[in-house]
């Protein structure tokens, strides 16, 4: 927060004065204080492990408040509705296992993975609730295809196989998700007024700033200053 003067000057804060500062160098982490404090580290980095986005207007549309924490919709929903579904899935094994049927899951599953995939390249998801939708259609859908796999030829017959095929699928998924991810946050904040700099953009000064004034993070000292 910027503080105002006497005479209508402004008062940067600590943290400003550092990310604002054109003569420092790059923001590192101080390790050894981090050990030292592991639980007052995650305390500081805790709103970034949530909302997985800058606090920014741009990203409003990625993001919901729960008890006063921002959330990342697409993590929160798509855990929220793998673990219903798993848990779903194996109860009705136990109670009912003839409705289980192992092809109508796998290929079930993967048709809605697709489906999930199709509301996002059409750009659905800008809208909040397709956006929540596709998130629960994908989780849900990802665990009729883990139980399928999980059914082959009996649930304890090649465990290790199984969950080996299911991490491979689970990380596919997550490489596609991220790549497109990350693409369009690049888009987005190259046009950005700030232009990818992130000392300066707002929506990251509410992260950096707890580390910053916990001294969990720290700026190097600019190379030219050294030789004078």
């Amino acid at each position: 927060m910027v503080m105002e003067k006497e005479g209508g000057e402004s008062e940067k804060t600590p943290c400003e004065e550092v990310l604002l500062d054109e003569k420092r160098g790059r923001l590192r982490f101080n390790r050894k204080l981090i050990l030292r404090q592991p639980l007052k580290f995650l305390r500081a980095v805790g709103p970034i492990l949530t909302s997985h986005h800058p606090f920014c207007s741009v990203y409003e549309g990625h993001l919901f408040t729960l008890r006063g924490r921002k959330w990342c919709i697409g993590c929160f929903f798509n855990s929220l509705s793998f673990f219903m579904a798993l848990g779903l899935l194996i109860v009705s094994s136990i109670t009912v296992p003839f409705m289980i049927d192992r092809s109508y899951l796998f290929w079930g599953g993967a048709v809605l993975v697709l489906v999930s995939f199709a509301m996002s390249a059409l750009h659905l998801t800008e809208n909040k609730k397709l956006k929540v939708i596709s998130k629960l259609i994908l989780g849900s859908s990802f665990a009729c295809i883990s139980w399928a796999i999980l059914l082959a030829d009996g649930l304890t017959y090649n465990l290790e196989l199984k969950f080996a095929l299911i991490l491979t699928l689970y990380l596919l998924v997550v490489a596609i998700l991220s790549y497109r991810r990350v693409v369009e946050i690049e888009n987005e904040c190259k046009a950005c007024e700030f232009e990818m700099r992130w000392s300066k953009c707002p929506g990251f000064k509410n992260i950096l700033c707890p580390l910053i004034d916990s001294k969990f993070l720290y700026p190097e000292p600019h190379p030219q200053s050294d030789a004078d």
